[in-house]
Protein backbone atom coordinates (compact mmCIF):
# COMPACT_ATOMS: atom_id res chain seq x y z
CA UNK A 1 0.00 0.00 0.00
CA UNK A 2 3.16 2.21 0.82
CA UNK A 3 4.01 1.97 -2.74
CA UNK A 4 0.66 2.78 -4.47
CA UNK A 5 0.36 6.34 -1.64
CA UNK A 6 3.55 8.04 -3.01
CA UNK A 7 2.54 6.91 -6.80
CA UNK A 8 -0.63 8.68 -5.65
CA UNK A 9 1.00 11.65 -4.29
CA UNK A 10 3.44 11.90 -7.28
CA UNK A 11 0.43 12.05 -9.62
CA UNK A 12 -0.91 14.88 -7.18
CA UNK A 13 2.14 16.70 -7.83
CA UNK A 14 2.53 16.29 -10.94
CA UNK A 15 -1.04 17.72 -11.73
CA UNK A 16 0.02 21.12 -9.81
CA UNK A 17 2.43 21.19 -12.43
CA UNK A 18 2.48 24.27 -15.44
CA UNK A 19 2.56 23.64 -18.93
CA UNK A 20 4.87 26.66 -20.12
CA UNK A 21 1.40 28.62 -21.85
CA UNK A 22 0.32 27.92 -18.37
CA UNK A 23 3.69 29.30 -17.01
CA UNK A 24 3.69 32.39 -18.92
CA UNK A 25 0.53 33.41 -18.53
CA UNK A 26 1.40 33.46 -14.64
CA UNK A 27 4.19 35.62 -15.40
CA UNK A 28 2.43 37.80 -17.96
CA UNK A 29 2.02 37.59 -21.64
CA UNK A 30 0.80 40.67 -22.76
CA UNK A 31 2.58 42.88 -19.87
CA UNK A 32 5.19 45.35 -19.01
CA UNK A 33 7.90 43.76 -20.46
CA UNK A 34 6.42 42.59 -23.63
CA UNK A 35 5.29 45.92 -23.94
CA UNK A 36 9.03 47.16 -23.45
CA UNK A 37 10.12 44.63 -26.15
CA UNK A 38 7.80 45.07 -28.34
CA UNK A 39 8.53 49.28 -28.59
CA UNK A 40 12.11 47.99 -29.28
CA UNK A 41 11.74 45.54 -31.97
CA UNK A 42 9.20 48.75 -33.75
CA UNK A 43 12.27 50.74 -33.97
CA UNK A 44 14.57 48.64 -34.90
CA UNK A 45 12.19 47.66 -37.89
CA UNK A 46 11.67 51.74 -38.16
CA UNK A 47 15.26 52.09 -38.78
CA UNK A 48 15.65 48.70 -40.53
CA UNK A 49 13.53 50.13 -43.12
CA UNK A 50 15.70 53.71 -43.26
CA UNK A 51 18.80 50.84 -44.33
CA UNK A 52 17.02 48.98 -46.07
CA UNK A 53 15.69 51.98 -48.83
CA UNK A 54 17.96 54.31 -48.14
CA UNK A 55 20.32 53.03 -50.72
CA UNK A 56 17.64 54.09 -53.43
CA UNK A 57 18.12 58.09 -52.36
CA UNK A 58 21.64 57.24 -52.61
CA UNK A 59 21.80 56.26 -55.71
CA UNK A 60 19.45 59.47 -57.03
CA UNK A 61 19.97 59.86 -60.69
CA UNK A 62 22.19 62.99 -60.78
CA UNK A 63 21.10 65.48 -63.57
CA UNK A 64 22.74 67.52 -66.39
CA UNK A 65 23.66 71.59 -66.67
CA UNK A 66 25.59 71.97 -69.82
CA UNK A 67 26.46 75.44 -68.89
CA UNK A 68 25.39 77.01 -72.50
CA UNK A 69 28.20 74.35 -74.14
CA UNK A 70 26.50 74.21 -77.51
CA UNK A 71 28.31 70.17 -77.92
CA UNK A 72 26.88 69.59 -74.66
CA UNK A 73 23.41 71.26 -75.67
CA UNK A 74 23.15 69.32 -78.51
CA UNK A 75 23.72 65.67 -77.04
CA UNK A 76 21.68 66.29 -73.64
CA UNK A 77 18.56 68.00 -74.71
CA UNK A 78 16.78 67.85 -71.07
CA UNK A 79 18.24 68.08 -67.74
CA UNK A 80 17.46 64.12 -67.49
CA UNK A 81 21.14 61.78 -68.18
CA UNK A 82 19.34 59.51 -70.88
CA UNK A 83 21.74 57.33 -72.92
CA UNK A 84 22.62 59.43 -75.33
CA UNK A 85 23.62 61.60 -73.07
CA UNK A 86 25.06 59.56 -70.70
CA UNK A 87 27.29 58.35 -73.84
CA UNK A 88 28.38 61.45 -74.72
CA UNK A 89 29.25 62.60 -70.56
CA UNK A 90 31.56 58.88 -70.41
CA UNK A 91 33.02 59.72 -73.62
CA UNK A 92 35.77 62.35 -72.05
CA UNK A 93 36.18 62.81 -68.07
CA UNK A 94 36.41 66.86 -68.42
CA UNK A 95 32.20 66.50 -69.81
CA UNK A 96 32.13 64.78 -66.53
CA UNK A 97 31.54 68.71 -64.61
CA UNK A 98 28.40 68.97 -66.66
CA UNK A 99 26.90 66.48 -64.12
CA UNK A 100 25.34 67.71 -61.25
CA UNK A 101 23.92 66.07 -57.98
CA UNK A 102 25.63 64.53 -54.73
CA UNK A 103 24.50 61.22 -54.62
CA UNK A 104 26.39 57.62 -55.52
CA UNK A 105 26.80 58.12 -58.83
CA UNK A 106 28.82 61.21 -58.51
CA UNK A 107 31.11 60.15 -55.51
CA UNK A 108 34.90 59.72 -55.09
CA UNK A 109 35.51 61.93 -58.47
CA UNK A 110 33.33 59.29 -60.37
CA UNK A 111 30.34 58.79 -62.02
CA UNK A 112 28.96 55.85 -61.56
CA UNK A 113 26.28 55.29 -64.85
CA UNK A 114 29.36 55.40 -66.46
CA UNK A 115 30.11 51.94 -65.16
CA UNK A 116 26.82 50.30 -65.58
CA UNK A 117 28.02 46.17 -64.74
CA UNK A 118 29.27 48.15 -60.86
CA UNK A 119 26.48 50.61 -60.35
CA UNK A 120 24.30 47.07 -60.69
CA UNK A 121 25.90 45.04 -58.45
CA UNK A 122 26.41 47.34 -55.90
CA UNK A 123 22.69 48.17 -56.27
CA UNK A 124 21.36 44.82 -55.82
CA UNK A 125 23.98 43.53 -53.51
CA UNK A 126 21.71 44.46 -50.63
CA UNK A 127 19.12 41.19 -51.80
CA UNK A 128 22.32 39.18 -52.04
CA UNK A 129 23.61 40.32 -48.63
CA UNK A 130 20.03 39.42 -47.36
CA UNK A 131 19.42 35.75 -48.76
CA UNK A 132 23.12 35.19 -47.03
CA UNK A 133 21.92 36.36 -43.78
CA UNK A 134 18.55 34.63 -43.80
CA UNK A 135 20.57 31.22 -43.95
CA UNK A 136 23.26 32.17 -41.38
CA UNK A 137 21.10 33.62 -38.18
CA UNK A 138 18.21 30.87 -39.42
CA UNK A 139 21.06 28.49 -37.52
CA UNK A 140 21.91 30.43 -35.04
CA UNK A 141 18.53 31.21 -33.73
CA UNK A 142 16.81 27.76 -33.63
CA UNK A 143 20.12 26.16 -32.61
CA UNK A 144 21.80 29.02 -30.40
CA UNK A 145 19.32 30.95 -28.96
CA UNK A 146 17.33 33.74 -30.91
CA UNK A 147 18.90 36.40 -28.32
CA UNK A 148 22.54 35.60 -29.71
CA UNK A 149 21.28 35.59 -33.32
CA UNK A 150 19.29 39.18 -32.40
CA UNK A 151 22.37 40.42 -31.26
CA UNK A 152 24.82 39.50 -33.83
CA UNK A 153 23.02 40.26 -37.09
CA UNK A 154 21.93 43.71 -35.76
CA UNK A 155 25.70 43.54 -35.03
CA UNK A 156 26.56 43.33 -38.24
CA UNK A 157 23.67 45.96 -39.53
CA UNK A 158 25.74 48.29 -37.68
CA UNK A 159 29.16 47.41 -38.64
CA UNK A 160 27.76 47.87 -42.26
CA UNK A 161 25.75 51.33 -41.31
CA UNK A 162 29.44 52.67 -39.95
CA UNK A 163 31.01 51.41 -43.18
CA UNK A 164 28.88 52.95 -45.69
CA UNK A 165 28.96 56.40 -43.36
CA UNK A 166 32.56 56.98 -43.89
CA UNK A 167 33.42 55.00 -47.28
CA UNK A 168 36.09 56.30 -49.21
CA UNK A 169 35.61 54.19 -52.37
CA UNK A 170 33.13 51.99 -54.35
CA UNK A 171 34.52 48.46 -52.05
CA UNK A 172 33.82 50.13 -49.06
CA UNK A 173 30.37 50.98 -50.08
CA UNK A 174 30.08 47.47 -51.50
CA UNK A 175 30.73 46.06 -48.07
CA UNK A 176 29.08 47.85 -46.33
CA UNK A 177 25.52 47.36 -48.72
CA UNK A 178 25.82 43.58 -48.10
CA UNK A 179 26.16 44.14 -44.08
CA UNK A 180 23.30 46.31 -44.05
CA UNK A 181 21.07 43.11 -46.27
CA UNK A 182 23.49 40.67 -44.46
CA UNK A 183 22.07 41.54 -40.62
CA UNK A 184 19.21 43.74 -41.33
CA UNK A 185 16.51 41.51 -42.33
CA UNK A 186 17.24 38.46 -40.79
CA UNK A 187 17.34 40.62 -37.29
CA UNK A 188 14.01 42.01 -37.63
CA UNK A 189 12.61 38.24 -39.03
CA UNK A 190 14.00 36.75 -35.73
CA UNK A 191 11.29 39.16 -33.81
CA UNK A 192 8.87 37.12 -34.43
CA UNK A 193 10.33 34.07 -33.11
CA UNK A 194 10.53 36.12 -29.77
CA UNK A 195 6.98 37.50 -29.83
CA UNK A 196 5.23 34.02 -30.63
CA UNK A 197 7.35 32.90 -27.68
CA UNK A 198 7.15 35.72 -25.21
CA UNK A 199 3.87 36.89 -25.85
CA UNK A 200 0.17 35.59 -25.68
CA UNK A 201 -3.31 36.12 -26.79
CA UNK A 202 -4.32 38.97 -29.12
CA UNK A 203 -1.20 41.45 -28.21
CA UNK A 204 0.52 38.70 -29.58
CA UNK A 205 -1.46 38.81 -32.69
CA UNK A 206 -1.39 42.66 -32.39
CA UNK A 207 2.70 42.64 -32.43
CA UNK A 208 2.91 40.56 -35.24
CA UNK A 209 1.68 43.35 -37.52
CA UNK A 210 2.30 46.18 -35.51
CA UNK A 211 5.84 45.96 -36.08
CA UNK A 212 4.99 46.28 -39.84
CA UNK A 213 3.56 49.32 -39.42
CA UNK A 214 6.39 50.77 -37.83
CA UNK A 215 8.03 49.49 -40.88
CA UNK A 216 5.83 51.70 -42.81
CA UNK A 217 5.88 54.37 -40.82
CA UNK A 218 10.08 54.06 -41.67
CA UNK A 219 9.20 54.29 -45.24
CA UNK A 220 7.90 57.59 -44.65
CA UNK A 221 10.56 59.34 -42.39
CA UNK A 222 13.63 57.68 -44.61
CA UNK A 223 11.30 59.48 -47.40
CA UNK A 224 11.02 62.92 -45.35
CA UNK A 225 14.63 62.91 -44.47
CA UNK A 226 16.13 61.98 -47.80
CA UNK A 227 13.76 65.15 -49.46
CA UNK A 228 16.10 67.54 -46.64
CA UNK A 229 19.44 65.37 -46.25
CA UNK A 230 20.66 65.41 -50.06
CA UNK A 231 24.21 64.74 -49.64
CA UNK A 232 24.41 61.16 -49.59
CA UNK A 233 27.09 61.17 -47.25
CA UNK A 234 24.92 63.09 -44.08
CA UNK A 235 22.28 61.03 -45.02
CA UNK A 236 24.37 57.46 -44.38
CA UNK A 237 25.35 59.15 -41.06
CA UNK A 238 21.40 59.74 -40.23
CA UNK A 239 21.12 56.58 -40.49
CA UNK A 240 23.89 55.19 -39.16
CA UNK A 241 23.38 57.00 -35.69
CA UNK A 242 19.63 55.23 -34.40
CA UNK A 243 21.70 52.17 -35.63
CA UNK A 244 24.58 52.19 -33.27
CA UNK A 245 21.95 53.19 -30.66
CA UNK A 246 19.90 50.38 -30.95
CA UNK A 247 22.33 47.94 -29.97
CA UNK A 248 22.28 49.18 -26.92
CA UNK A 249 18.40 48.43 -26.48
CA UNK A 250 19.12 44.27 -27.15
CA UNK A 251 20.57 44.26 -23.79
CA UNK A 252 16.77 44.68 -22.47
CA UNK A 253 15.35 41.91 -24.42
CA UNK A 254 15.63 38.33 -23.04
CA UNK A 255 16.64 34.98 -24.58
CA UNK A 256 13.11 33.66 -25.50
CA UNK A 257 11.63 31.44 -22.86
CA UNK A 258 10.35 28.99 -24.89
CA UNK A 259 13.48 28.26 -26.90
CA UNK A 260 15.14 27.93 -23.50
CA UNK A 261 12.43 25.29 -22.48
CA UNK A 262 13.25 23.00 -25.00
CA UNK A 263 16.69 23.37 -24.01
CA UNK A 264 17.66 23.69 -20.24
CA UNK A 265 14.50 23.87 -17.77
CA UNK A 266 16.27 25.95 -14.91
CA UNK A 267 17.05 28.78 -17.41
CA UNK A 268 13.92 28.83 -18.89
CA UNK A 269 12.50 29.53 -14.96
CA UNK A 270 14.83 32.32 -14.51
CA UNK A 271 13.84 34.20 -17.57
CA UNK A 272 10.15 33.96 -16.91
CA UNK A 273 10.60 35.36 -13.67
CA UNK A 274 12.79 38.22 -14.81
CA UNK A 275 9.54 38.95 -16.82
CA UNK A 276 7.27 38.44 -13.86
CA UNK A 277 9.46 40.91 -12.27
CA UNK A 278 9.11 43.48 -14.51
CA UNK A 279 5.26 42.64 -15.12
CA UNK A 280 4.84 42.54 -11.17
CA UNK A 281 3.47 39.20 -11.82
CA UNK A 282 3.56 35.88 -9.25
CA UNK A 283 6.96 34.41 -10.11
CA UNK A 284 7.42 30.30 -10.36
CA UNK A 285 9.53 27.95 -8.42
CA UNK A 286 11.42 25.58 -10.48
CA UNK A 287 9.30 22.43 -9.56
CA UNK A 288 6.30 24.76 -10.72
CA UNK A 289 7.48 24.00 -14.11
CA UNK A 290 6.57 20.84 -15.74
CA UNK A 291 9.78 19.36 -17.19
CA UNK A 292 9.85 19.34 -21.38
CA UNK A 293 10.32 15.56 -22.19
CA UNK A 294 12.07 16.96 -25.56
CA UNK A 295 14.78 19.03 -23.54
CA UNK A 296 17.51 16.27 -23.08
CA UNK A 297 17.13 15.39 -26.55
CA UNK A 298 17.28 19.26 -27.70
CA UNK A 299 20.49 20.18 -26.16
CA UNK A 300 22.49 18.49 -28.34
CA UNK A 301 20.52 18.20 -31.21
CA UNK A 302 20.99 20.98 -34.23
CA UNK A 303 18.31 21.73 -36.76
CA UNK A 304 19.12 22.80 -40.42
CA UNK A 305 17.30 22.76 -43.82
CA UNK A 306 17.12 19.32 -43.85
CA UNK A 307 14.88 19.00 -40.87
CA UNK A 308 12.27 21.30 -42.46
CA UNK A 309 12.50 18.79 -45.40
CA UNK A 310 12.52 15.08 -43.90
CA UNK A 311 9.28 15.74 -41.81
CA UNK A 312 6.14 14.80 -43.44
CA UNK A 313 4.22 17.22 -41.01
CA UNK A 314 7.08 20.45 -42.13
CA UNK A 315 7.88 19.61 -45.95
CA UNK A 316 4.91 20.99 -47.97
CA UNK A 317 4.40 23.95 -45.34
CA UNK A 318 8.31 24.73 -45.81
CA UNK A 319 8.03 24.26 -49.32
CA UNK A 320 4.43 26.31 -50.01
CA UNK A 321 5.98 29.10 -47.59
CA UNK A 322 8.82 29.77 -49.71
CA UNK A 323 6.65 30.10 -53.12
CA UNK A 324 4.25 31.71 -51.50
CA UNK A 325 7.04 34.40 -49.90
CA UNK A 326 8.39 34.30 -53.91
CA UNK A 327 5.17 35.44 -54.89
CA UNK A 328 4.30 38.40 -52.79
CA UNK A 329 7.69 40.22 -53.29
CA UNK A 330 7.86 39.49 -56.91
CA UNK A 331 4.63 41.39 -57.49
CA UNK A 332 5.74 43.69 -54.15
CA UNK A 333 8.55 44.68 -56.05
CA UNK A 334 6.63 44.57 -59.41
CA UNK A 335 4.55 46.97 -58.57
CA UNK A 336 7.51 48.89 -57.22
CA UNK A 337 8.63 48.81 -60.73
CA UNK A 338 5.64 50.19 -62.51
CA UNK A 339 5.36 52.72 -59.68
CA UNK A 340 8.43 54.72 -62.27
CA UNK A 341 5.84 54.93 -65.19
CA UNK A 342 3.27 57.06 -63.42
CA UNK A 343 4.73 60.39 -64.56
CA UNK A 344 4.74 61.84 -61.35
CA UNK A 345 8.02 63.69 -58.81
CA UNK A 346 10.14 60.50 -58.20
CA UNK A 347 9.23 61.86 -53.83
CA UNK A 348 5.78 62.21 -54.25
CA UNK A 349 5.47 58.32 -56.30
CA UNK A 350 7.14 57.30 -53.04
CA UNK A 351 5.11 59.13 -50.76
CA UNK A 352 1.95 57.60 -52.45
CA UNK A 353 3.37 54.00 -52.46
CA UNK A 354 4.53 54.38 -48.32
CA UNK A 355 0.76 55.83 -47.63
CA UNK A 356 -0.77 52.80 -49.52
CA UNK A 357 1.78 50.34 -47.15
CA UNK A 358 0.82 52.27 -43.89
CA UNK A 359 -2.25 52.11 -44.88
CA UNK A 360 -2.48 48.46 -45.58
CA UNK A 361 -0.65 47.59 -42.53
CA UNK A 362 -2.42 49.95 -40.05
CA UNK A 363 -5.88 48.21 -41.57
CA UNK A 364 -4.24 44.33 -41.20
CA UNK A 365 -3.20 45.32 -37.24
CA UNK A 366 -7.00 46.31 -36.70
CA UNK A 367 -8.43 43.49 -37.77
CA UNK A 368 -5.33 40.60 -37.40
CA UNK A 369 -7.34 39.14 -34.33
CA UNK A 370 -10.13 38.47 -36.41
CA UNK A 371 -8.73 38.09 -39.93
CA UNK A 372 -8.18 34.05 -41.44
CA UNK A 373 -5.01 33.57 -42.33
CA UNK A 374 -4.98 31.09 -44.85
CA UNK A 375 -8.60 32.84 -46.65
CA UNK A 376 -7.38 36.28 -47.04
CA UNK A 377 -4.11 35.40 -48.11
CA UNK A 378 -5.55 33.39 -51.20
CA UNK A 379 -8.22 35.99 -51.33
CA UNK A 380 -5.58 39.18 -51.82
CA UNK A 381 -3.37 36.51 -54.23
CA UNK A 382 -6.45 36.11 -56.50
CA UNK A 383 -7.92 39.98 -56.56
CA UNK A 384 -4.45 41.14 -57.55
CA UNK A 385 -4.14 38.60 -59.93
CA UNK A 386 -7.28 39.76 -61.48
CA UNK A 387 -6.39 43.12 -61.50
CA UNK A 388 -3.16 42.85 -62.88
CA UNK A 389 -5.22 41.66 -65.90
CA UNK A 390 -6.18 45.28 -66.37
CA UNK A 391 -2.50 46.21 -67.48
CA UNK A 392 -3.16 43.97 -70.55
CA UNK A 393 -5.48 46.90 -71.92
CA UNK A 394 -4.58 50.01 -70.13
CA UNK A 395 -5.14 53.47 -72.05
CA UNK A 396 -6.17 55.63 -68.76
CA UNK A 397 -3.51 57.04 -66.23
CA UNK A 398 -5.43 57.89 -63.76
CA UNK A 399 -7.18 54.45 -63.66
CA UNK A 400 -3.52 52.78 -64.01
CA UNK A 401 -2.65 54.81 -60.59
CA UNK A 402 -5.61 54.03 -58.96
CA UNK A 403 -5.07 50.05 -59.91
CA UNK A 404 -0.96 50.17 -58.84
CA UNK A 405 -1.86 52.17 -55.36
CA UNK A 406 -5.03 49.10 -54.59
CA UNK A 407 -2.21 46.45 -55.60
CA UNK A 408 0.10 47.58 -53.78
CA UNK A 409 -2.19 48.25 -50.48
CA UNK A 410 -3.46 44.66 -51.04
CA UNK A 411 -0.09 43.02 -51.37
CA UNK A 412 1.12 44.61 -48.29
CA UNK A 413 -1.91 43.11 -46.29
CA UNK A 414 -0.97 39.78 -47.68
CA UNK A 415 2.83 39.95 -46.95
CA UNK A 416 1.55 40.95 -43.59
CA UNK A 417 -0.99 38.12 -42.97
CA UNK A 418 1.45 35.73 -44.32
CA UNK A 419 4.46 36.77 -41.77
CA UNK A 420 2.05 36.08 -39.35
CA UNK A 421 0.67 32.54 -40.90
CA UNK A 422 4.05 31.26 -41.15
CA UNK A 423 5.12 31.87 -37.69
CA UNK A 424 1.75 30.14 -36.10
CA UNK A 425 2.54 27.39 -39.03
CA UNK A 426 5.88 26.16 -38.10
CA UNK A 427 6.37 24.65 -34.28
CA UNK A 428 9.21 26.82 -31.97
CA UNK A 429 11.88 24.39 -32.25
CA UNK A 430 12.54 25.42 -35.92
CA UNK A 431 10.40 28.83 -36.13
CA UNK A 432 13.21 30.91 -36.68
CA UNK A 433 14.78 28.70 -39.50
CA UNK A 434 11.41 28.29 -41.12
CA UNK A 435 10.72 31.85 -40.72
CA UNK A 436 14.27 33.01 -42.52
CA UNK A 437 14.28 30.31 -44.82
CA UNK A 438 11.07 31.08 -46.37
CA UNK A 439 11.79 34.69 -46.27
CA UNK A 440 15.31 33.65 -48.34
CA UNK A 441 12.51 32.23 -50.82
CA UNK A 442 10.97 35.73 -50.60
CA UNK A 443 14.60 37.71 -51.42
CA UNK A 444 15.31 35.49 -54.35
CA UNK A 445 11.65 36.45 -55.67
CA UNK A 446 13.01 40.11 -55.48
CA UNK A 447 15.92 39.57 -57.65
CA UNK A 448 13.78 37.67 -60.47
CA UNK A 449 11.61 40.02 -60.36
CA UNK A 450 14.29 42.09 -62.73
CA UNK A 451 14.91 39.42 -65.02
CA UNK A 452 11.47 38.66 -65.20
CA UNK A 453 10.92 42.05 -66.48
CA UNK A 454 13.24 41.66 -69.26
CA UNK A 455 12.12 38.10 -70.34
CA UNK A 456 8.19 40.17 -70.70
CA UNK A 457 9.56 42.87 -72.62
CA UNK A 458 11.22 40.73 -75.14
CA UNK A 459 7.77 38.71 -75.15
CA UNK A 460 5.68 41.91 -75.01
CA UNK A 461 3.85 41.32 -71.79
CA UNK A 462 3.13 43.77 -69.46
CA UNK A 463 5.16 42.08 -66.48
CA UNK A 464 2.57 43.46 -64.05
CA UNK A 465 0.69 40.45 -65.95
CA UNK A 466 3.07 38.08 -65.25
CA UNK A 467 3.27 38.52 -61.80
CA UNK A 468 -0.13 38.48 -61.00
CA UNK A 469 -0.03 35.27 -62.65
CA UNK A 470 2.59 33.77 -60.73
CA UNK A 471 0.93 34.94 -57.40
CA UNK A 472 -2.58 32.98 -58.49
CA UNK A 473 -0.70 30.26 -59.37
CA UNK A 474 1.42 29.91 -55.80
CA UNK A 475 -1.60 30.57 -53.65
CA UNK A 476 -3.10 27.07 -54.80
CA UNK A 477 -0.13 25.39 -52.76
CA UNK A 478 -2.03 27.19 -49.56
CA UNK A 479 -5.00 25.42 -49.64
CA UNK A 480 -3.79 22.02 -48.11
CA UNK A 481 -2.28 23.79 -45.32
CA UNK A 482 -4.24 24.14 -42.06
CA UNK A 483 -5.92 27.67 -40.35
CA UNK A 484 -4.03 28.90 -37.55
CA UNK A 485 -6.61 31.54 -36.53
CA UNK A 486 -7.21 31.23 -32.35
CA UNK A 487 -5.35 27.83 -32.68
CA UNK A 488 -2.49 27.05 -29.99
CA UNK A 489 0.96 27.21 -31.47
CA UNK A 490 3.03 24.29 -31.94
CA UNK A 491 6.01 23.45 -29.30
CA UNK A 492 7.49 20.29 -31.05
CA UNK A 493 7.58 18.64 -34.33
CA UNK A 494 4.50 16.30 -34.67
CA UNK A 495 6.18 13.21 -35.64
CA UNK A 496 9.11 13.60 -32.80
CA UNK A 497 6.05 14.68 -30.39
CA UNK A 498 4.39 11.48 -31.35
CA UNK A 499 7.78 9.42 -30.67
CA UNK A 500 8.08 11.26 -27.45
CA UNK A 501 4.43 9.96 -26.48
CA UNK A 502 4.19 6.48 -27.57
CA UNK A 503 7.68 6.28 -25.26
CA UNK A 504 6.59 7.98 -22.41
CA UNK A 505 3.26 5.34 -22.45
CA UNK A 506 5.77 2.64 -22.94
CA UNK A 507 7.84 3.17 -20.02
CA UNK A 508 4.45 3.97 -17.76
CA UNK A 509 3.32 1.20 -18.89
CA UNK A 510 5.78 -0.69 -17.57
CA UNK A 511 6.20 1.41 -14.13
CA UNK A 512 2.38 0.10 -13.32
CA UNK A 513 3.31 -3.49 -14.17
CA UNK A 514 6.24 -3.31 -12.06
CA UNK A 515 5.26 -1.11 -9.17
CA UNK A 516 1.85 -3.79 -8.91
CA UNK A 517 3.82 -6.75 -8.23
CA UNK A 518 4.82 -5.77 -4.71
CA UNK A 519 1.09 -4.48 -4.00
CA UNK A 520 0.09 -8.03 -4.96
CA UNK A 521 2.73 -9.51 -2.49
CA UNK A 522 1.48 -7.66 0.51
CA UNK A 523 -1.92 -8.70 -0.10
CA UNK A 524 -1.22 -12.66 -0.54
CA UNK A 525 0.54 -11.94 2.73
Amino acid sequence: MLVHEQSTQNDSADLKQLTYDEALTQVGGAGLYQKRAFLIFGLQWLITNWILFSPVFFFIEPTIDCKDNPECLSQCTSDSLDEKCLTYVCDDSQRRDFVVGESLNTAFNALLPCNKSLQSIIKSIVYIGSLSGFFVFSFIADNYGRKLALSISWGMTTVGSLLLAFAMNYSMIAIGIFLLGFGGNPAITVHYSFINEHSQGHFREIQNVGVQVFFAVGEFTIIALAYFVSKWRWLAIAVALPTVLLNLCNFWIFESPQFLYSKNKKKCVKILNQIAKINGTQPLAMNDLATNPQSKENNSRVYSIWDLLKYKSLRFVFLAGVMMFFAIQVTYYGISFVSDQLGLDFFLSNFIIAFFELLAYATTDLFITKLKRKKNIIGGFFIVGIMSLYFIFKSDHIVFRIFQGLMRFLICVVWALAYVYVSELFPSVVRSLALCLISAGGSIGSIAQAFLINICATLNIHPMVAFGLIGVLCSLLLFPLRETLHQPLLEKIEEDDNRIRKSMLHINESEEITTSIPVLANNEE
